[in-house]
């Protein structure tokens, strides 16, 4: 079994509590060549006029989250640190529903002029719409 199999075991959720709110590596897209190939071949892709979200499946047995939040779209980097927590969040509370995949989530302009909860509600809606195509 690969090394990166190996780290997702089927028990990578782990019960409620305080290492349930952690967001370990194993969950997170974390090499060039990960994000790359998730944008060249994306088969599925949730967007709206602010985020995008591209999916992509993958061989391991856990859901994994990339960001590709830019500091031109998001502005400063106090903004753009608290629209990734907010991304991590709300991956966190979804990742049961979504699967053995490979998501990377990007910002687009004009993200600035949404609050914090329209963008949690547009995100919860993504998670919603993937999880639906996923399940066809």
């Amino acid at each position: 079994m690969p090394k990166a199999a190996r780290a997702c075991q089927p028990d990578f959720i782990e019960p409620l509590g305080v290492a349930a709110t952690r967001f370990p590596r194993k969950l997170r897209l974390l090499k060039a060549a990960d994000f790359q190939r998730v944008f060249k071949q994306s088969r599925f892709k949730s967007s709206d006029r602010f985020l995008t979200i591209l999916v992509l499946g993958n061989d391991l047995r856990c859901p994994r989250l990339g960001m590709a939040i830019s500091i031109k779209n998001s502005g400063n980097a106090v903004y753009r640190n608290r629209l990734k927590r907010l991304v991590r969040e709300s991956f966190r509370t979804h990742q049961q529903q979504l699967g053995a995949q490979d998501f990377v989530v990007m910002t687009r302009s004009g993200i600035r002029a949404r609050t914090r909860q329209q963008i949690s509600s547009a995100l919860t809606e993504h998670w919603q719409n993937i999880i639906n195509q996923c399940e066809k």
